[in-house]
């Protein structure tokens, strides 16, 4: 269940929230005072935080929405004495949500749920995109493309749109179908575990190609063997070392 910890400063306002929100769904604690609220919240972190805000309590939801330990927990602020003024404030404080007390029973329910389906929708959100984020070591999140960093910019490469990538020590340059030329930080051997097997093919210990880009091979003589690649003019040699695996992989 969610802890939602209530910061208030009469007796009635607990029997007020119990009415309002169901215990089977929520665990509620309540501060003795302002400055134990704040300290609670601080030190065990609720799940949402409701504040009763007196015009002289806006110190005390400053500090809450304030804080970083604080700052991300839902706050939903209810109003003794409604005002457009203090409305404003408490927004502008950091309030998630503002409710004037003569509206509580058919809005506060809706609100907390609001606010806390927010927060796991934006863990959720998050989570998502650090997954999918191409990170410095290189291993992709995807199957389908990888993401690499042009100056200051990012730049989104499919597998299938990569011609061929050739290599000098721990270095690397891709060539795209768009002619396009990415150096990048990373090794030949990095690369060979990160593409699909079914489409790329090392063609020497510098070289891999895209086989879907293939225009023709050319046998130059009895062990060697010369492609072109759509796109580039460019043409590569096959060292003895893979024309085994080229014959295995284009029978003749």
């Amino acid at each position: 269940m969610k802890k939602i910890l209530v910061i208030q400063n009469c007796e009635e306002d607990i029997k007020e929230i119990d009415d309002f929100l169901p215990r089977g769904e929520f665990e509620i604690f309540y501060s003795h005072n302002l400055k134990d609220g704040l300290e609670i919240s601080l030190r065990y972190l609720p799940d949402l935080i409701l504040f009763y805000l007196n015009d002289n309590d806006t110190d005390v939801l400053l500090k809450i929405a304030g804080e970083e330990k604080t700052s991300l927990i839902p706050l939903v602020v209810i109003s003794e004495n409604y005002s457009i003024e203090q409305f404003r404030t408490a927004m502008e404080l950091g309030a998630d949500d503002y409710i004037p007390r003569g509206v509580m029973e058919r809005s506060l329910l809706n609100s907390v749920n609001k606010r806390l389906d927010k927060v796991i929708n934006l863990k959720t959100s998050i989570n998502n995109r650090i997954n999918s984020f191409d990170e410095e070591n290189g291993k992709a999140k995807r199957d389908d493309h990888i993401l690499v960093k042009i100056g200051n910019k990012l730049k989104l490469v499919k597998f299938a749109d990569i011609v061929c990538i050739t290599a000098l020590k721990e270095y690397s340059t891709l060539t795209t179908m768009d002619k396009c030329k990415i150096i990048m930080r990373k090794s030949l051997k990095n690369w060979i575990a990160l593409l699909p097997a079914k489409s790329f093919l090392q063609i020497h210990r510098s070289t891999i190609i895209n086989i879907n880009f293939i225009e023709n091979i050319v046998k130059t003589n009895e062990r060697t063997y010369t492609v072109h690649l759509k796109y580039i003019s460019e043409t590569f040699d096959f060292s003895q070392r893979y024309a085994n695996i080229m014959r295995h992989t284009f029978p003749t």
